[in-house]
């Protein structure tokens, strides 16, 4: 099991010194879609340089173009790049390829709606995809109420911990990763899932002493020795 951190938000100056400070406390810096947009994968290159060792997690969100994409934030230091579940299916096996010839992984980001979760969970295991990423649901924006069920028509209530569980159900190679929301009030809940990648951004980012927040939420990951 691994802590990823997850950098979201920010200026430039400040996503380094976070990088530099909490990376060796944590297994996986994930360089946060936003922060993409705004810095473009010159960030990617300056964090890799002061993380040469880090495992590092390029948020892109590939929906076309995957090759090429891919293949730029590979050689910008990327060892795993993120592509959405609602991409077609010859977009993901192209990033798969790619990623294979560099010698890295590819993150799915779950989007189908629940009803779809299962069979769309079964389908990018197949091509080859090596984590499936779920929001957990923790933070409001994400909260599966009433509004969103009478958006998204299913009933009963469905919790995104349940989608969760569907959707490892349904992996045979893939792992499970979760993010979204999590702190120290609900992380024995996620970690029950046993979830390959724990994803955390701003329980370890808004606090005074960031180190010691991300050592403090790796204790609470199984050990493996």
């Amino acid at each position: 099991m691994k802590l990823q951190l997850a950098i979201d938000h920010g200026l430039r100056h400040q996503i380094l010194a976070v990088a530099q400070g909490v990376g060796p406390q944590v297994d996986i810096v994930e360089i946060g879609f936003p922060m993409i947009v705004t810095f473009g994968l010159g960030l990617v290159e300056e964090i890799r340089e002061l993380l040469p060792n880090t495992t590092l997690c390029v948020d892109v969100k590939v929906y076309h173009g995957g090759t090429g994409v891919t293949t730029r934030c590979f050689d910008a230091g990327a060892n795993i790049v993120s592509v959405l579940s609602c991409a077609p299916d010859p977009v993901i096996r192209k990033m798969v390829e790619k990623s294979r010839v560099h010698g890295g992984q590819i993150m799915c980001d779950m989007v189908a709606p629940p009803r779809k979760v299962a069979q769309r969970t079964a389908e990018v295991d197949d091509l080859g995809v090596d984590y499936v990423m779920v929001s957990t649901g923790f933070e409001p924006e994400y909260d599966y109420d009433i509004d969103t069920r009478r958006r998204w028509t299913f009933a009963p209530r469905v919790r995104p911990l349940d989608l969760a569980q569907a959707v490892k159900r349904n992996l045979r190679h893939a792992k499970l990763a979760l993010n979204t929301g999590i702190n120290e009030s609900n992380i024995r809940e996620v970690l029950a899932l046993e979830p390959e990648i724990v994803s955390i951004g701003r329980a370890i980012l808004d606090t005074d002493d960031r180190p010691a927040a991300a050592a403090r939420f790796a204790r609470y990951l199984p050990f493996e020795g």
